[in-house]
């Protein structure tokens, strides 16, 4: 059962930062189409709180290690601060609230790490429970 949560958020640590980027794509049809696509925006972008909740369940429930855990839960954390708190402050705050894109890319950043970290770790941790049995892992 571990395998497949462990593989769950490698999908999930990966689909993230695919997400941000389709995210992005709306705000871009928005500024040079001159189409309104900011209500899909505003919709996809509470949607995507679930990636980041469900890295940080996936990280508990895989059992993965401390560090992974921490990066989960500071991607949650960026995520929040950056969706909820500055989006909603900008008719009051707006020069506050132009730190909404600034922290886009800061958890754009922070989703490809994660999901490179799975991605370097997932090939030894895979491997090693055969090479501990005696087996050779294939290359």
């Amino acid at each position: 059962m571990g395998k497949w949560i462990r593989m769950l958020y490698v999908i999930d640590a990966w689909l993230f930062p695919v997400a941000i980027v389709v995210q992005v794509f709306f705000v871009g049809l928005s500024l040079f189409t001159g189409q309104a696509f900011w209500s899909i925006h505003i919709t996809f972008g509470h949607f995507l709180a679930l990636l980041p909740l469900l890295l940080v369940c996936l990280s508990y429930l895989g059992q993965l290690p401390s560090p992974e855990k921490r990066l989960a839960w500071l991607v949650l954390g960026v995520y929040l601060i950056q969706a909820e708190v500055f989006a909603a402050i900008r008719a009051d705050v707006p020069l506050l609230a132009a730190f909404h894109p600034v922290l886009a890319l800061v958890l754009f950043a922070l989703a490809l790490i994660i999901a490179l970290r799975v991605r370097t770790s997932s090939t030894s941790q895979y491997h090693a429970p055969l090479e501990e049995k005696g087996s050779v892992a294939p290359d």
